[in-house]
């Protein structure tokens, strides 16, 4: 496992692909602070920090980013055949698959920290430090880290499971992008209020009442719609970013979940794929 986890590190430090998100990390984290500054709104440096885990609840980035990674990164092993010789060496697949599951992991932390680091380097001196407490700020870090891991469990099965580098790089940013816009709009309908104004108008005048809101997700709906955003990391990015998720060691749990069912499944996939 040693010996993989070096290849793979060393051709990680090789890839294009791995220090060009490195570099958009970095100018997405300072772009965020320097675009939040010009606008001068008064914005905070605890609301910025939360803000580029997906653009205020817009756009999850990390994930789309993460999706480009470990597509690319896996699909590389299979186009150049690296996966067939190393079961040929004797390598397990077991042993191949947790070796590319730590290896994107790993690049995710890092791109999370190249993100945080960016953005303290340019966001604190730009709007002073940090106004939340310890033990908050290190929820939301753990939180973020969790975040890049599980892309980096979903993204890796998927990868492993699809032999071709092209289709699952289309199929990674597909889903990416089709679970983020699911995620942002259930958000937004659980944010709305259950009692609210009504207007209509009434011989040519608009009248206000106060009555239940038609929006509102209420019962067993509300409870699914809720676990389905905090499943997904594009869901608990966009509920940090938007400050929507309440911060405790919730998501963390649900993110553990998805990290062991994903990589339960696409071993077991792996394990039984033809690869002759």
């Amino acid at each position: 496992m040693s010996k993989l986890l070096n290849a793979n590190f060393a051709r990680l430090k090789k890839e294009k692909v791995f220090w060009i998100t490195v570099v958009f990390m970095v100018i997405y984290a300072a772009g965020v602070c320097i675009w939040a500054y010009s606008r001068g709104s008064g914005i905070k440096f605890d609301g910025l920090f939360l803000y580029v885990y997906g653009l205020g609840g817009q756009a999850a980035v990390p994930g789309i980013v993460m999706a480009v990674l470990c597509s690319m990164f896996i699909g590389t092993e299979y186009s150049d055949g690296t996966v067939r010789n190393k079961l040929v060496v004797g390598r397990t697949r077991f042993e191949i698959y947790a070796s590319n599951f730590i290896t994107c992991a790993a690049a995710g932390i890092f791109l999370n920290v190249v993100c945080t680091a960016s953005i303290c380097a340019v966001g604190i001196p730009l709007f002073g430090g940090f106004a939340m407490p310890a033990g908050m700020l290190i929820q939301i870090i753990i939180t973020g880290v969790l975040i890049m891991v599980s892309y980096a469990a979903l993204f890796n099965m998927l990868a492993m499971l699809l032999t071709n580098k092209t289709s699952s790089s289309v199929l990674s940013l597909i889903l990416a992008i089709a679970v983020m816009f699911a995620a942002a709009y259930m958000i937004a309908r659980l944010a709305e209020p259950e009692i609210t104004d009504l207007y209509s108008l009434v011989d040519g005048q608009f009248t206000v009442e106060t009555g239940p809101n038609p929006f509102y997700i209420g019962g067993m709906a509300r409870v699914i719609c809720q676990v389905f955003v905090n499943l997904f990391p594009s869901g608990q990015s966009l509920q940090l970013s938007s400050e929507y998720a309440e911060l405790n060691w919730t998501l963390p749990l649900y993110s553990a979940g998805v990290i062991i069912a994903a990589n339960a499944a696409g071993l077991s996939g792996f394990i039984r794929k033809d690869l002759k």
